[in-house]
């Protein structure tokens, strides 16, 4: 114990800094859960890959339907973003292939479908949910936050509100 001189005060307690937004600490991605992204246009990949990170979710990108599904049974995603319209498998059939693989005991993620393509089409692909294209940021992570476990609370949270479009003649990308 360290004695007090005469006529000196004790020393006081110092508080702890408060927190602020910039002082969150980030939790490594591998602590959120892990969403694949099947998507073959880069600039529409990225964006999705921003969304899902901002949301405090951890993205994984296959830029082909063949690459989804080999990184699907590998990594077993909560959750699969995927557009419709793909080379070497398309979304429905990456839909199919996984069913497939859930119905001999693998675990099936959420899917979320995206197209600007018909509707019927894309219902009858089996997903969870249909996208249309193009689509509000906001409408795709309240998706997440719909079929995902909340991210860590230390993980913050500040995706823009909403964005528009992913193709300005309203295409699929």
């Amino acid at each position: 114990m360290n004695p007090v001189a005469a006529g000196s005060t004790p020393p006081q307690p110092v508080a702890p800094p408060k927190q602020t937004a910039e002082d969150t600490v980030l939790l490594p991605e591998s602590v959120a859960p892990l969403v694949l992204i099947a998507e073959d246009e880069e600039p529409q990949a990225e964006i999705l890959v921003f969304v899902v990170r901002e949301a405090g979710y951890t993205p994984v990108v296959a830029h082909n339907g063949r690459q989804a599904l080999a990184m699907a049974r590998e990594q077993g995603p909560a959750l699969l973003i995927t557009d419709l319209m793909m080379p070497y498998l398309d979304g429905s059939e990456l839909i199919a292939a996984l069913r497939a693989d859930a119905a001999a005991g693998a675990t099936m993620p959420h899917v979320v479908l995206m197209t600007s393509a018909n509707m019927v089409v894309a219902r009858a692909a089996g997903a969870d949910v249909v996208l249309r294209k193009p689509f509000h940021l906001a409408d795709l992570e309240a998706l997440l936050h719909r079929f995902l476990r909340p991210p860590h609370p230390s993980v913050r949270i500040d995706a823009p509100a909403a964005v528009g479009t992913t193709d300005p003649a309203g295409g699929d990308r």
